[in-house]
């Protein structure tokens, strides 16, 4: 009998300070609202946690692309819609230069001010973005990653646009130059590349969407991929404070039968 009481008293300690370590485990993840600080906590969960993180990072990283594909959208869509805009006053005054009852004085004016275009047009292609890098890259157009296996191009190459220089050129020099017939056979030409001009900013638009798209959906998916990554290691509240209610009675029915056997194993050793 005396052999049982000694050994039961000490596996009624462990108990009780297994059911206190339970009780202030818990009390920590309310004062944290933290289910899972390290790996021996759930070790199931903290990987898939760990994998979580590493989706989270990537996903912040294509959205701090696409931030950064927006800004060299825009400003090479303001650049492109100048350059339709000034191709449309060239054709004006290619128009213009063709009549001729204009004087030499004014066709030397028109000259000069589509030399100006031609100028403005080679100033906005050849502009460096907000990064420091050429704005309209010669060759392939940078793409720019904005989530697994899908890019985006947030401007053009300049490529589409290496007729206009010569063409510009060549137009000044007609209207000072040449004859009728040969302004006027240099309209087509110039509609050509307006026309091309205007649909690389037609797809530029396509792109720009492309990119505002992409950010709605990482947005979206970020906040399913938080809200699930809370799921797993943030401490449910109202469960946690039911649980160290419940350890709390376990403690103390375990603190009052150590106490019995106690009181019981005294006796005995008196009588």
């Amino acid at each position: 009998m005396q052999s049982v009481n000694r050994t039961r008293p000490s596996s009624d300690i462990v108990l009780q300070q297994e059911l206190a370590q339970n009780i202030a485990d818990r009390q920590q993840q309310i004062a944290t609202t933290r289910r899972i600080d390290r790996a021996s906590d759930d070790p199931a969960a903290w990987s898939e946690i760990s994998s979580i993180a590493k989706v989270q990072a990537n996903m912040d990283a294509w959205l701090r692309n696409i931030d950064r594909g927006l800004s060299i959208a825009a400003q090479a869509d303001g650049a492109m819609s100048e350059i339709n805009s000034q191709l449309a006053r060239a054709t004006e005054l290619l128009v213009q230069a063709s009549n001729e009852t204009i004087s030499p004085v004014d066709r030397e004016t028109i000259a000069e001010e589509v030399e100006g275009i031609g100028r403005t047009i080679a100033d906005l292609l050849d502009q460096d973005d907000g990064f420091g890098r050429p704005l309209f890259v010669v060759g392939p157009p940078l793409e720019i990653p904005i989530d697994d296996d899908m890019v985006a191009i947030a401007a053009p190459s300049r490529d589409g646009f290496n007729a206009l220089d010569p063409l510009i050129t060549n137009i000044a020099n007609t209207i000072r130059i040449g004859d009728a017939d040969q302004r006027s056979a240099l309209l087509d030409p110039l509609r050509l590349q307006s026309d091309i001009a205007a649909n690389i900013l037609g797809n530029h638009g396509i792109e720009n969407d492309r990119l505002l798209q992409g950010a709605a959906r990482l947005e979206d998916r970020k906040i399913d991929v938080s809200e699930y990554r809370a799921s797993l290691e943030e401490t449910d509240i109202t469960l946690a404070i039911s649980e160290v209610q419940k350890l709390l009675i376990s403690l103390e029915a375990a603190q009052a039968a150590y106490a019995r056997i106690e009181q019981s194993s005294l006796f005995d050793q008196i009588r």
